[in-house]
């Protein structure tokens, strides 16, 4: 499979907003000693980039900018086919293509219209829903079908509001929120529109007698459930009847869960649990953790792996797994577990799309490709 490399980078001299360039002479070493060498082919942007996703082409990408710019990249000849130019941040990982429409759509929040999601079509940016919450948002899922009350429902993790946003995308009208857990991040949605899984960064709602931490400084801060050190000590994945509009399971994964995949043929959820170094595999017909696979690829253990997004192979049968704290993609065999190997990105992968037609891999790398000698 071929890897198509989308970096961030500090502004050079030969690189301006609008064309990113192929890479840099030096990418040097990052913070952590690490020193960087992407495989693949590389795109670098002046911007972080929050998410990324394939087009109907295999050589079109949509790569989505934390600056609000949207690009249209034929990643083959690195020629930027459009800019979109909006005043609203993406959500990280919250660019998907619409199964559908085969329109890209974009969680995004702003301070004019709070949370909503977006389309993008011949015309540039089209609002589907607004006003969804207040603030930060994280991943978004659509269906492919109507459920029996003739909605196709995109749902919207509300990562400051601690809840799902539910849009039918066949009217653009918000049915409505449900609280999932603390900080939701990862979406999956089924193909009929009827069930939603959310995975919780920060974990469950806290009970009476449960130690907790404000999430952040400002009143009003979510209190998050935490060891006697003070870390955040819960993860869950809230699966949501998007009929009934409400949580039916929770279910007890893995620390910092983020992104999740969803085989639905085979009723298995995979969830990345980014502060527990490990993927968990959950039976969606029992909504319980049938499996937990470590990824440890070192000769001893190390914390710090910090798995945040998949994606599957065509016949899926492998889980690619980008590894945040170690700058590589995980390559892992489904059926048992096995880590095959490590295929080295740039500075923290954190967004990961498989081609239309199988064959390539976009991985969007959110600090970019190191400072170099020369910074």
């Amino acid at each position: 499979i071929g890897f198509i490399l989308l970096h961030g980078a500090v502004p050079r001299t030969s690189q301006t907003p609008e064309q990113p360039v192929r890479a840099v002479p030096d990418p040097g070493a990052v913070t952590t000693l690490q020193s960087i060498t992407p495989a693949g082919v590389q795109s670098v942007f002046n911007g972080r980039v929050y998410g990324v996703t394939f087009g109907s082409s295999s050589d079109t990408l949509y790569v989505a900018l934390n600056s609000g710019s949207i690009y249209e990249l034929n990643w083959r000849s690195n020629k930027v086919l459009r800019i979109i130019r909006g005043a609203a941040r993406p959500g990280m990982q919250g660019v998907v293509l619409d199964p559908t429409t085969r329109a890209p759509l974009l969680s995004v929040s702003s301070s004019s219209s709070g949370s909503g999601l977006i389309s993008i079509s011949g015309d540039g940016e089209s609002m589907i829903a607004d006003h969804l919450g207040t603030a930060a948002v994280g991943g978004l899922s659509a269906a492919s079908a109507k459920n029996a009350a003739g909605e196709r429902d995109a749902g919207i993790a509300l990562t400051f509001n601690d809840a799902l946003a539910v849009v039918d995308l066949a009217s653009g009208k918000l049915k409505g929120t449900v609280r999932t857990g603390i900080a939701p991040f990862g979406v999956a949605v089924n193909n009929g529109s009827t069930v939603a899984y959310v995975s919780n960064w920060g974990g469950r709602f806290p009970q009476p007698k449960d130690e907790t931490s404000p999430a952040g400084n400002k009143p009003g801060a979510d209190l998050v459930v935490v060891d006697k050190r003070g870390i955040a000590s819960t993860g869950t994945v809230a699966r949501i009847d998007l009929v009934a509009m409400k949580v039916t399971r929770q279910i007890i994964v893995g620390l910092h869960p983020t992104a999740l995949q969803w085989d639905e043929p085979g009723a298995r959820l995979y969830v990345a649990n980014s502060n527990s170094d490990s993927i968990s595999v959950v039976n969606t017909q029992t909504n319980q953790v049938a499996q937990t696979v470590s990824i440890q690829p070192f000769a001893r253990k190390v914390a710090g792996i910090a798995p945040n997004a998949l994606a599957f192979s065509t016949d899926g049968k492998t889980l690619y797994v980008a590894c945040g704290g170690i700058n590589a993609v995980a390559v892992i065999r489904t059926g048992d577990g096995r880590l095959e190997g490590l295929i080295p990105t740039a500075w923290y992968p954190n967004d990961l799309r498989l081609s239309p037609d199988g064959k390539y891999l976009a991985v969007a790398n959110l600090m970019g490709v190191g400072p170099g000698g020369s910074a």
